[in-house]
């Protein structure tokens, strides 16, 4: 598949700002299909168009997106209703980035286990229509992505050489004890995408799959901070028999190596955490995201975030634009 190119106009944009910058790239943004974006629960605060992705980012000096949909209606959905919404998606998508080539490269989405037909649309996405990656939830109706089903989907993503990123799905485990100030998005939401990548490094995915191109959105949920304990939890052995069993042992290195060929989103909201994030997969594995749409409000946030860190300008410059053009194939 071809790399794309920001064009010679926006090139030209950027070099006459008086800015002498390099093109930032928002690496997590999420839009829906019309008819979804215009259903009662995504009206009014949630303006998940690409209209107003545009004009959001325009405004606040985003030159470049990676556009995803959450799939978050497919939640209830059997999966022949599934895989309708997703080939919708992907007609639309092609059409967007089409349109807004000089502005976006757009994912496909699908689910992992979802079986042949889900993975013959996946392909088709990249090979015909020229999408540039995939997007998956860290659970879908209670399954994960280790499970054994799906090790065909990452086989395919592997074979296909495009990133796949994970993300918190509509809801998550243990969300009846966080029905309360938005705990579920805040805290649930997080704690399942960080569940769904400790259970693929532990269950081999990365050890059988070391080449695969892997994003974890919201820095992987909070995977970077707890890493340490899963490092001991592998290496104390029988030591600790009573913390539970270690079998079967599926990876031959500690987690935190599996840990560290994964990439991750900026998307955190706080400093100290993105500082974690780096030091622990690297600068290089970091890329600049705003979840915005639909968080418009924290676009600016985002971007100042990386801004202030204690970095050098270098290393800003990799996080807000140059990491993820080198992992798109993007031509800047």
């Amino acid at each position: 598949m071809a790399g794309s190119e920001i064009s010679p106009a926006q090139r030209s944009q950027l070099n006459n700002s008086g800015e002498n910058r390099s093109p930032v790239i928002d690496w997590h943004a999420h839009i829906y299909p019309p008819e979804v974006a215009a259903a009662p629960e995504w009206r009014g605060d949630c303006p998940l168009t690409i209209e107003k992705l545009l004009d959001a980012h325009e405004r606040a000096g985003i030159d470049f997106c990676v556009v995803t949909n959450p799939i978050h209606y497919l939640k209830t959905m059997s999966d022949s209703q599934a895989l309708s919404a997703i080939k919708r998606w992907n007609e639309y998508a092609a059409g967007v980035q089409q349109r807004y080539a000089d502005r976006v490269v757009v994912f496909t989405s699908s689910i992992p286990g979802g079986g042949d037909e889900f993975l013959k649309e996946l392909e088709r996405a990249i090979r015909e229509y020229g999408l540039h990656g995939v997007f998956i939830n860290s659970s879908h109706q209670g399954a994960y992505p280790d499970e054994d089903r799906a090790r065909p989907f990452f086989e395919l993503i592997n074979s296909l050489d495009v990133p796949v990123m994970i993300h918190a799905p509509a809801s998550s485990f243990g969300e009846e004890c966080m029905r309360m100030y938005r705990l579920t998005s805040s805290i649930g939401r997080p704690f399942d995408e960080c569940l769904a990548i400790a259970r693929m490094i532990v269950r081999g995915v990365f050890e059988q799959l070391p080449d695969l191109k892997f994003v974890g959105a919201h820095l992987g949920g909070g995977i970077c901070e707890v890493i340490g304990r899963m490092d001991y939890a592998y290496e104390l052995g029988d030591f600790a028999h009573f913390l539970g069993t270690y079998e079967p042992l599926l990876i031959s290195h500690a987690p935190s190596y599996y840990l560290r060929k994964l990439y991750m989103d900026s998307v955190s909201y706080h400093a100290p955490a993105l500082m974690c994030g780096i030091q622990t997969v690297g600068v290089d594995h970091v890329m600049f995201g705003s979840d915005a749409p639909p968080l418009l409000p924290l676009l600016p946030k985002a971007k100042r975030l990386v801004q202030e860190l204690p970095i050098s300008d270098e290393d800003k410059r990799a996080i807000l634009g140059g990491n993820a053009a080198r992992l798109l194939k993007l031509s800047l």
